[in-house]
């Protein structure tokens, strides 16, 4: 009996080598790609509107911008790819006069990005982004017209400027991003065109425009802060973020402009999709 004893004893020891390797060679080939960096945020608009389709006049107001991001390195061996997923949505209401505009817009983008690291703390991300958006403006008080929608996609260039600097002991991470429409197709009535010419009695000649930088020229500037608030959590994170959506086009003889200048705070979660988090808590794709 003693001498089993002894036996099983002398395996368990020379096992216990084997069963650390296997420990360590599984943090190792953790993947990157199982972590992803999502950000929900809400905040105040303030608004600039133009759109002869429905009036000569400019509205301005404000109302609610409440945006979401995914973030994360891309499904490549070496991981010289990111990609990210934004959504951005306004409500609210404009003025002029006493006239009352409504304002609701919804924007949804996917970029892929080359990284360059430039020095210590500071990388730079080149890319392609495709955009879509819809929402409509409505003037209540307009008799034949009272709303413009809005249906654009176009393919644009993206950038972005990623900086970390250490706060206390924290990594705080500054980031700046610059998005510019370069081609696209978008909804565009004639001036004076009626919906119910256009989907009534099937006059929709002319009503999807091509855009480029010289009849739509339109840019999106997104500035943001990441603070942390728990350094032994890496998920605790408060962002800060400014946001100008700047959309112009002059198509069909018909003007518009939307100015929108946002000031968002909300939480960054880094959803790990491992079992244990311990092994790679320090990582981010930013």
């Amino acid at each position: 009996m003693i001498k089993v004893r002894n036996i099983a004893l002398t395996a368990a020891l020379l096992a216990l080598p084997a069963m650390s390797m296997a420990q360590h060679a599984i943090s190792d080939t953790i993947r990157s790609e199982r972590i992803v960096v999502k950000s929900t945020q809400f905040g105040a608009s303030f608004m600039d509107n133009l759109d002869t389709y429905l009036s000569g006049y400019k509205y301005t107001g404000g109302g609610l911008h409440i945006g979401h991001e995914s973030f994360r390195d891309a499904r490549t061996g070496s991981y010289r790819w990111k990609y990210q997923i934004l959504f951005n949505s306004r409500i609210g209401a404009a003025l002029q006069e006493g006239n009352v505009q409504i304002a609701g817009m919804l924007g949804c983008s996917w970029s892929g990005y080359h990284p360059f690291k430039v020095c210590k703390g500071l990388t730079l991300l080149a890319g392609a982004q495709i955009q879509a958006e819809v929402g409509a403006l409505y003037v209540p008080g307009n008799g034949n017209n009272p709303a413009s929608a809005k249906l654009r996609t176009a393919l644009a260039a993206s950038g972005m400027a990623i900086y970390h600097f250490p706060v206390l002991g924290n990594d705080w991470v500054a980031r700046y991003q610059l998005d510019i429409p370069l081609a696209g197709v978008m909804f565009a009535p004639q001036f004076g065109q009626s919906y119910y010419e256009i989907f009534g009695l099937g006059h929709a000649k002319g009503v999807v425009a091509f855009t480029h930088p010289l009849n739509c020229p339109s840019w999106r500037h997104m500035l943001s802060l990441d603070i942390p608030l728990n350094a032994k959590r890496h998920s605790t994170t408060l962002r800060l973020s400014y946001i100008a959506d700047l959309y112009q086009r002059n198509v069909n003889n018909i003007r518009c402009h939307m100015y929108s200048h946002s000031v968002t705070f909300g939480f960054v979660r880094t959803i790990l999709k491992v079992k244990k988090e311990n092994t790679i808590k320090a990582y981010s794709p930013y």
